[in-house]
């Protein structure tokens, strides 16, 4: 069985692509083309969802914007058959740790990459990751939340802190609800709901000003 054969028979089988803080379907203008068509040519038993197809996996969001060294996103992919892999098209600008339905991209530079994420099958959905460097610094303290509502045990949020003066502390308000997966320091950190019941994440900088979030954990 020839290659082309191999990937018409897998592409039988399905495809697709969705994402972001905007949801939407895989976007087959965006991100580095020549890295992803490098990717599958180096991946043939994965499907290219840019091939067109039926859409039976998923990932969300399907764009994330990660504008600082060290800054990551996290992602679930749904649909499709277990178990599942994590990759990225550029391993120079950021890699990706896959713990089944979900994701955390960590940027190594800051600069535009994609998510592959695919089932046992051979099904793949894309995401994008753009950044640029120059974003603003300075000004008041302020956090931000990649998903600020949580609908089960070991779903996870980004949490970005702008502004204040660096470095920052992060804590939250009720532990047995929900921590941080990798830390409690940083600019960047992902929180993960451990029970029902909101809870709030604040920020502290250096000088003890503070920024707060309410996760909505129903």
């Amino acid at each position: 069985m020839n290659k082309n054969t191999v990937k018409r028979w897998i592409g039988a089988l399905a495809m697709s692509v969705m994402v972001s803080v905007i949801p939407g379907g895989c976007d087959s203008g965006t991100g580095d083309q020549s890295e992803l068509d490098n990717y599958f040519a180096n991946h043939p038993m994965v499907n290219d969802p840019r091939d067109g197809g039926s859409s039976i996996v998923s990932l969300t969001p399907a764009e994330a914007v990660v504008n600082i060294v060290g800054g990551r996103a996290v992602f679930a992919f749904r649909g499709g058959v277990a178990p599942y892999t994590w990759d990225v098209s550029d391993h120079s600008v950021g890699s990706i740790s896959g713990s089944g339905e979900q994701g955390v991209y960590t940027a190594m530079t800051v600069g535009n990459n994609n998510v592959i994420a695919y089932d046992r099958n051979g099904n793949a959905a894309i995401a994008k990751i753009s950044g640029s460097s120059g974003g603003s610094t300075g000004g008041d303290l302020a956090v931000s939340a990649s998903a600020t509502s949580l609908d089960s045990t070991g779903s996870m949020s980004v949490l970005n802190a702008t502004g204040g003066v660096a470095p920052y502390t992060w804590t939250v308000a009720t532990g047995s609800k929900g921590g941080f997966v990798d830390g409690d320091t940083g600019a960047t950190v992902i929180y993960v709901r451990d029970a029902a019941g909101d809870n709030a994440v604040t920020v502290t900088d250096s000088v003890g000003t503070k920024a707060s979030v309410v996760i909505n954990q129903p």
